[in-house]
């Protein structure tokens, strides 16, 4: 198949259209739920810092988890693990709904609620993109995650504008929970509605701590791996960015909720145009690495720009470049992981790099609500890119798993041009050797 059929191919794959639709709502919940949480934690704290420690609350829990979920990917259906975090995502922002109507909320709820949503988020990540790869195969992954970033990005854009407007008009977080309470609901809808005729093979009943031992052996011990996780720690420091947006908006530009929103939505409008371009050239990608490192050293550059800037203009410009190199980082991290990696290691694989985002979540959390607290919010962002940008050339030079093509390990069949049930009976090559990335 030439690159520029393959994304029509993904298209037309109708469990992938569930798969994607389930993404675009799931992305929608996630971006607006951290744009609400920062927002609503501020009103009842006054405090950046206690905004910091929402977001610590949810990176936290994903964090502990992401081992647990990753080798639970790999041993149970799937499918199953992604409809139950969708149910809890659906019991946490009810409960919240209802804690708010009646006018009994407390941070502390919004604390635990995080805390949940987070951990459910282990679960969600390690199993969908496993998933997705099931259904497209190794040869039109890249342009099945780019198709996912742009559906993540409608999401960015979407869930802020959305619930900036209901904020706005409403002045109340009534209306934002209930708008993500049908979300999660439209989301587990989706998922079950998803039929896969041959799920997965798992893995036989063995200790949870030996799978996930062997897990962590295999993606430390694999250089293409290795490198992604070295970079994604780092990454999802300055990820943080993301739950102190209000409170740029709020005291550094002096907007209000409605252009909070619209500032929050720029980096999706960004990864769209990234997202369409990944579509059209993924499958004529070489040099995976590289796009990978090139990608994250401009994230860091534009969140450089955005935290100096002093005009909403100009913030919401290097907000939407930001959103266009994360494209790279973000369609690479997962890629490399999954292509480098046998599908019977897929879910432990993706538990890796879900530890290294946790990782990064927690000390970013911890650092830049303490920075923003002495230093203030802008110079705290502006720090941690700087210090980022550093220590992403440094890794670059020394680790040359960045400047090698990537050996895809094809385990799976490809898809038909007209999708039917896919064939999982052939033997899975699960070689060890075969997954190390030496002469690439």
């Amino acid at each position: 198949m030439r690159p520029r059929a393959a994304l029509p191919a993904v298209l037309r794959n109708p469990r992938f259209r569930l798969l994607w639709s389930t993404g675009v709502s799931s992305a929608t919940a996630e971006m607006s739920e951290i744009l609400v949480l920062g927002w609503l934690v501020l009103q009842l704290t006054g405090s950046p810092w206690q905004v910091a420690l929402a977001g610590l609350c949810r990176t936290g829990s994903m964090f502990a988890l992401s081992l647990f979920a990753g080798a639970v990917g790999d041993r149970v259906d799937r499918r199953k693990v992604v409809l139950a975090s969708l149910f809890l995502n659906v019991l946490v922002t009810s409960s919240i709904l209802a804690l708010l109507a009646s006018e009994a909320i407390q941070p502390w709820h919004l604390f635990v609620g995080a805390v949940l949503r987070g951990g459910s988020r282990s679960f969600d990540n390690t199993s969908r993109r496993a998933l997705t790869f099931h259904v497209v195969g190794s040869k039109n992954l890249i342009q099945a995650l780019s198709l996912d970033n742009i559906g993540f990005s409608i999401g960015r854009i979407i869930g802020p504008l959305t619930i900036g407007i209901l904020l706005q008009v409403t002045n109340t977080a009534v209306s934002a929970y209930s708008a993500l309470t049908l979300l999660h609901l439209t989301s587990l809808t989706l998922v079950l509605r998803l039929r896969l005729d041959d799920p997965p093979s798992t893995l036989p009943k063995r200790p949870v701590l030996a799978s996930i031992t062997e897990g962590l052996k295999f993606a430390f011990s694999t250089p293409a791996i290795a490198a992604v996780l070295a970079v994604t720690v780092p990454m999802n420091v300055i990820f943080q960015y993301q739950i102190l947006v209000p409170v740029v908006a709020q005291e550094h530009l002096h907007v209000g909720p409605g252009l909070m929103g619209l500032l929050a939505s720029a980096d999706g409008l960004g990864t769209i145009l990234g997202g369409l371009a990944f579509g059209a050239f993924g499958g004529r990608i070489k040099r995976h690495g590289l796009l990978f490192l090139f990608g994250s050293i401009g994230v860091c550059a534009f969140l450089l720009g955005f935290a100096i800037s002093p005009f909403f203009a100009l913030s919401f410009a290097f907000l939407f470049g930001l959103g266009f190199t994360q494209v790279g980082f973000s369609t690479m991290q997962s890629g490399i992981m999954l292509m480098a990696s046998p599908a019977s290691m897929h879910s432990r694989v993706l538990g890796a790099q879900q530890l290294a985002v946790g990782l990064g979540n927690n000390v970013g959390g911890l650092e830049i609500g303490a920075l923003a607290g002495a230093l203030g919010v802008t110079t705290a962002l502006a720090l941690n890119a700087a210090v980022v940008l550093g220590l992403l050339a440094l890794l670059g030079l020394l680790m040359p798993a960045f400047r090698r093509p990537l050996r895809r390990i094809d385990d799976l069949p490809e898809p038909a041009e007209t999708p039917g049930p896919l064939i999982t009976n052939k033997p899975a090559r699960d070689e060890r050797a075969a997954a190390t990335i030496p002469k690439v």
